[in-house]
């Protein structure tokens, strides 16, 4: 089954521990996932020295989780592509609308 998953919470919010973990799950169970991000859930998609999730989204990826973010919330923010962790597509809404159209089943968290 293809899972995709839409986080738009950022720090201090629960979200993306439920995120990761139900993304852990579904990879466990060699289904595929896909992640989109948005609002101020860019924020955990920067790099390691000011985000404590990056090294939880880097092991997603590379366990085969294609990550992709709003490019309009990320520069909102103040977030340059360089900051971004690496591999993280930085997209906008039609990526967003791509990632729904893949999946099977679609959990949002916002």
């Amino acid at each position: 089954m293809r899972f995709g998953f839409l986080l738009g919470t950022g720090v201090g919010r629960e979200e993306i521990q439920t995120v990761v973990a139900l993304a852990r799950a579904a990879l466990g169970q060699g289904h595929e996932v896909r992640l989109f991000v948005m609002g101020d859930g860019v924020l955990h998609l920067q790099g390691h020295e000011t985000n404590p999730w990056a090294e939880e989204v880097e092991k997603l990826m590379r366990a085969g989780v294609e990550v992709a973010c709003c490019a309009s919330n990320t520069a909102a923010r103040g977030i340059p592509k360089d900051r971004l962790i690496p591999g993280v597509l930085s997209g906008s809404q039609y990526d967003h609308a791509d990632f729904v159209n893949w999946s099977e089943r679609y959990l949002a968290f916002t």
